[in-house]
């Protein structure tokens, strides 16, 4: 058959990705894709997500979990498959595709287990505490470990707003100087929630600096943004789409947030983050020298738990003081770094 294309790469390898969730690892997922270089290549790679929309479309073909793509993952013969996910329903996906080689975690004997060596201490870290505080990788380098890619810092690949959206966002923040204080954490993490009133402090003291503040997170935290808004004069935009809720963050000179969508959206649109953290092992992250995180004076004691054994409420112990000289490094930084300045 002759090919009409403009343009033609010729497949080389055939692979399959699946990373079905949360929305944030799927995004810290994609590095991938730049190591892999796709196109340049000749690799054709289909992306199992319960978050297609967040996977770029030039370098894959992100699809749901459907009847349809499980008959797409048995039809053929794969050159390999990688699951980056210890769910069931991941690593069913995972043991139904027919693939030459495997990375990541598959399902046997009815439950999940790494497919090899390379994923058994991720898999360990998962469900043991003692695992997840040695680690001492970040996430990003941790997959890369998984499929045997070797990792060199590749940064986030996330679609950037489009036009309307970054005129509109403009319209919302005119100017520059603004500050974003992304309030949610997700009351399934009621353990790092930092409470509302070191929220309207740190608001207040940005402001008497000089600096302009947006609020910024999703449904669940309407309610306390609008209390905040009346409290301090910040500025609330109110609730958006994904992308309207990325062009806003990348009106900012920083942004403050907990372990969030917003905190993935900033490291990807490369907007200086300060990360407010506590249960998690800090060394998960990959700021890519954009960014500091900011955690109790001493360690959590309830590490990776929902709620605090213990009724310390470390995150109470990160003061707005902490945070806000946190912030004025961060936008120093930025600054030096945009001079051409040598940074210290």
């Amino acid at each position: 058959m002759r090919c009409t294309c403009d343009s033609f790469t010729e497949v080389r390898r055939t692979g399959v990705i699946i990373k079905l969730g949360a929305a944030g690892d799927v995004i810290r997922t994609t590095p991938l894709l730049r190591a892999l270089d796709p196109v340049r290549n000749g690799i054709r790679i289909l992306w199992v997500s319960h978050f297609p929309d967040f996977v770029p479309t030039d370098l894959c073909e992100p699809l749901p979990v459907s009847a349809g793509t499980l008959a797409r993952l048995q039809a053929v013969e794969w050159d390999f498959c990688w699951n980056l996910d210890k769910d069931a329903e991941a690593c069913s996906l995972a043991a139904l595709t027919r693939a030459k080689e495997r990375r990541g975690f598959v399902l046997r004997k009815g439950v999940p287990a790494p497919v090899d060596e390379r994923g058994l201490h991720s898999f360990a870290a998962g469900i043991d505490d003692p695992f997840g505080r040695a680690n001492t990788k970040n996430y990003i380098a941790g997959i890369f470990d998984i499929v045997g890619v070797p990792y060199r810092r590749e940064r986030y690949l996330i679609k950037a707003p489009g036009k309307q959206s970054q005129d509109h966002a403009a319209e919302l923040l005119p100017g520059g100087n603004w500050i974003g204080l992304n309030i949610g954490a997700s009351p399934r993490w009621i353990a790092r929630i930092w409470p509302e009133k070191y929220w309207a402090e740190l608001a207040t003291r940005l402001m008497s600096q000089g600096s302009r503040v947006v609020l910024l997170g999703g449904p669940e935290e309407h309610e306390i943004n609008h209390r905040l808004s009346a409290q301090t004069g910040a500025t609330y935009c109110g609730v958006h789409p994904l992308e309207m809720f990325s062009a806003l963050i990348g009106r900012c000179d920083a942004v403050v947030s907990g372990v969030t969508m917003a905190m993935h959206l900033a490291i990807g649109l490369g907007t200086p983050l300060v990360l407010l953290n506590n249960i998690f092992n800090a060394n998960e992250f990959e700021l890519y020298d954009n960014g500091e995180i900011i955690g109790p004076p001493t360690p959590c004691d309830c590490f990776y738990d929902r709620v605090c054994r213990t009724k310390r409420e470390c995150i109470n112990e990160i003061t707005p003081e902490v945070v806000l000289a946190a912030v004025s490094r961060r936008r120093r930084h930025s600054t030096e770094v945009a001079a051409g300045q040598t940074v210290r």
